[in-house]
C-alpha cells in the first residue's frame, strides 16, 4: 500500500520539486487555488491537480497574497522569505508558490502537507505585514524628525557663533563699549544764516540715537570742535553785517554826492541873480 502510495504521489502534479544540489538543497512548486475573505486560514483538500487552501483576509490591497504565503511558512515550518509567488499568477485565483531552500522530496513534501488537511488557523499575516509597515514607517518619521532637530540645533550653534561686526563688539580692552559722536546740531547763529539763504549754513539731518550710549555726554574733542565752530558761526555773522554796512555806506554816499552837487548848482543860481544887468 505504502509503494502504491508513493508511486501514485510521484504522478501528481499539484506539487513539483527540482533535482537538490551540492547541499541537499531543493526548490519546489505548489499548485494552488486560494479562496478569500473566509474566517481562518485552512488547507481545505488536496487532489493530484491542485491544492485548495481558504485565506481569512480580503483580496483587496494584496492582503490575500501575503495571508497565504504566511499560512504556508507556517504549515511547513519555513521563513517566510523562502516562500514567495510566481509572477504573473498574482491577481488570479490559480496561483503558484515557490519553496527555496528546502530539503524535502515531492512525496515527503505531499506527506507533510496531507497531515496538516482541514487544520483552522487564525488569520493575522496580513494585518501582522499591515502594522510592520506602519512601525516602519513610523519609525523612519521619528528618525526624520531627529535628523531635523539635530540639523536646526547645528544651525542655531552655528549662526550663535558666527564672529560679530566689530562696530557691535565691546572694547574689551579699555573695558567700556564702544561710544559714537553725537550728532551734531544747528547752532542759533546757523538758523539765522539758514533763513538768510546762506548755502553754508545748511546742515544735515538729525538722527536718532539708537542705543543708551548714544546720549552720553560728547568727549573733549567734539566739545572743542562745537566751539570752534560756534567762533566760525561768530565770524560770519560780523562778516555779513560789515557786508551789509557798507552796501548801506555806499547807497548814502551817492545820495550825499548827488544832493551836494544840486546845492551847489542852486549856489549859483543864486548868485547870478544878485548880480546887476549888464549895461548896453
Amino acid at each position: 500500500a505504502k509503494e502504491k502510495a508513493e508511486a501514485s504521489h510521484s504522478s501528481w502534479n499539484c506539487v513539483s520539486v527540482e533535482p537538490k544540489d551540492s547541499q541537499g538543497f531543493t526548490t519546489a512548486k505548489l499548485e494552488i487555488v486560494v479562496t478569500p475573505a473566509l474566517s481562518c486560514n485552512r488547507l481545505a483538500r488536496i487532489t493530484p491537480e491542485i491544492l485548495f487552501i481558504d485565506v481569512g483576509a480580503p483580496k483587496k490591497q494584496n492582503r490575500a497574497n501575503i495571508e497565504l504565503l504566511g499560512f504556508i511558512a507556517q504549515l511547513l515550518g519555513l521563513k517566510e522569505q523562502q516562500v514567495s509567488l510566481e509572477p504573473g499568477k498574482q491577481a488570479s485565483k490559480g496561483k503558484v508558490v515557490k519553496l527555496t531552500g528546502i530539503k524535502w522530496s515531492k512525496k515527503e513534501l505531499i506527506w507533510a502537507l496531507e497531515r496538516k488537511v482541514g487544520q483552522r488557523h487564525d488569520a493575522h499575516f496580513a494585518a501582522d505585514n499591515i502594522q510592520e509597515a506602519r512601525n516602519k514607517s513610523n519609525k523612519e518619521a521619528v528618525a526624520r524628525r531627529k535628523e531635523l532637530d539635530e540639523f536646526s540645533s547645528l544651525r542655531e550653534a552655528a549662526s550663535a557663533s558666527a564672529p560679530i561686526p566689530e562696530s557691535q563688539v565691546p572694547n574689551l580692552l579699555l573695558g567700556t563699549a564702544v561710544k559714537r559722536p553725537m550728532p551734531s546740531r544747528l547752532t542759533p547763529a546757523k538758523r539765522l544764516m539758514s533763513k538768510s539763504g546762506d548755502p553754508d549754513a545748511q546742515a544735515a539731518p538729525l538722527s536718532e540715537p539708537t542705543s543708551t550710549d548714544d546720549k552720553a555726554a560728547p568727549a573733549e574733542g567734539d566739545a572743542e570742535g562745537e566751539d570752534n565752530d560756534k567762533d566760525q558761526d561768530v565770524n560770519k555773522d560780523n562778516a555779513a553785517s560789515e557786508e551789509k554796512e557798507g552796501g548801506a555806506g555806499e547807497q548814502l554816499g551817492g545820495l550825499l554826492g548827488y544832493d551836494s552837487e544840486a546845492s551847489d548848482d542852486d549856489d549859483e543860481d543864486d548868485e547870478d541873480s544878485k548880480l546887476p544887468p549888464p549895461s548896453l
